[in-house]
């Protein structure tokens, strides 16, 4: 109800113990002006509720009537009241949300966004802006200096402006700007990106052609996964089990679109390093539990945090220095530590993937189960129902 709403998705929190981080979600729906009432409005938004989180999480949709065109708002609970579980935000979740809402508004009679409509809107959309923000940490990656920086996302297809301490990039065919440390944070300002290059120690020397990392990559990634997912009680296995299952195979997807270095290609070979350099990780040091990982976190962690405290102390240092010769011997001093502070960060960064991918193929058992289960009852009932009608 609208007035407990807040306090009932708190004690949920309570409940499980997990008060803090992302609270809740947000998303909204909208339809065109003049083409539906408020009521249907409200009863779509529902109808979407009901049908993508009504089993799990707490939701609340309300219709706004403020602007030109009716819309839905929708806040989600960040715990599920089922199970305690919090809801993973991906894209997949995203695209399955738009499918749903517009599968409900034609059979409503409504307009939806052609395919040509979607294709315009995506300049301003989330994966645009998360393409565009790939893009630019790997050129931050491979990149040796600056210059080189510039020259990969050139290479990327993106259009630079490069003036007074503002970098701004765009993509054809889109025409507007975005300024990439207002969009993304302070992290992505021309000072931050400098240190970011100067601290990264490249995985694989730049180049512009594709194939050379798509097959390094996914033969590490295949290599691995044969040697560690045989134990069959390890995370790797729950893993690769799903993988199979689903029929997953970057490998084919990846070389299929195989042209030329793209921001979508970018994304799907980040995603194809994360799976190989996850594979290669739980072998290293034979993790095969959860408490597993979470001793192994902890440990990098306090091997990790001194590094940080004492480059930050030096980049301090090279900010007060005068001459260029102790700006060098400082920089020279952070690439050494950086050089420590890299794979430990790293590792660091694979637990907490490893963490979220084991949580969503562990939801995505459980909403397959219940389906599955309300599938079985309601054959069930069908067959209670005609054994009835026989019997009359």
């Amino acid at each position: 109800m609208p007035d407990t709403s807040y306090q009932e998705m708190v004690n949920v929190k309570k409940q499980f113990f997990k008060t803090d981080g992302i609270q809740c979600f947000h998303a909204v729906q909208s339809f065109i002006k003049g083409e539906i009432t408020p009521e249907q409005a409200h009863e779509i938004g529902i109808k979407l509720a009901e049908e993508l989180w009504g089993d799990k999480f707490q939701v609340v949709v309300t219709t706004h009537l403020n602007t030109d065109n009716l819309h839905n708002h929708f806040v989600l609970n960040s715990v599920s009241f089922l199970d305690g579980k919090r809801f993973c935000n991906t894209k997949k979740d995203y695209a399955i949300m738009r499918k749903t809402s517009d599968r409900l508004c034609e059979e409503y009679g409504l307009n939806v966004l052609s395919q040509e409509e979607k294709y315009n809107k995506y300049a301003t959309s989330s994966l645009y802006k998360e393409l565009m923000k790939d893009s630019i940490n790997y050129a931050i990656e491979n990149a040796k200096d600056y210059d080189e920086f510039i020259k990969i996302l050139q290479d990327l297809g993106y259009v630079i402006t490069d003036k007074n301490g503002t970098l701004s990039i765009r993509r054809d065919p889109y025409k507007r700007n975005t300024r990439i440390e207002r969009q993304f944070g302070s992290k992505y300002s021309k000072e931050n990106i400098y240190k970011r290059i100067l601290e990264t120690q490249p995985l694989y020397p730049y180049s512009s052609n594709p194939m050379v990392l798509i097959t390094r990559t996914y033969e590490n990634y295949n290599k691995q996964k044969e040697r560690h997912y045989q134990n069959k009680g390890s995370i790797a296995y729950l893993i690769y089990q799903y993988e199979k299952l689903f029929g997953i195979n970057t490998e084919n997807t990846l070389k299929s679109k195989m042209t030329r270095m793209t921001p979508t290609l970018i994304a799907e070979l980040k995603q194809l390093d994360e799976f190989s350099n996850q594979a290669r990780f739980l072998t290293r040091y034979n993790i095969n539990t959860n408490q597993d990982l979470l001793n192994f976190e902890k440990s990098a962690y306090e091997k990790v945090n001194p590094l940080k405290s004492k480059r930050e102390n030096l980049w301090k240092k090279h900010k007060r220095s005068k001459s260029d010769e102790e700006k060098q011997a400082i920089e020279n001093e952070i690439v050494e530590i950086s050089k420590q502070i890299t794979p430990i960060t790293e590792e660091i960064r694979h637990c907490n993937n490893i963490f979220q991918r084991v949580e969503e193929i562990k939801q995505h058992q459980l909403h397959e189960q219940i389906k599955q289960e309300k599938v079985q009852f309601e054959k069930e009932q069908e067959k209670h129902k005609k054994d009835k009608n026989r019997a009359r």
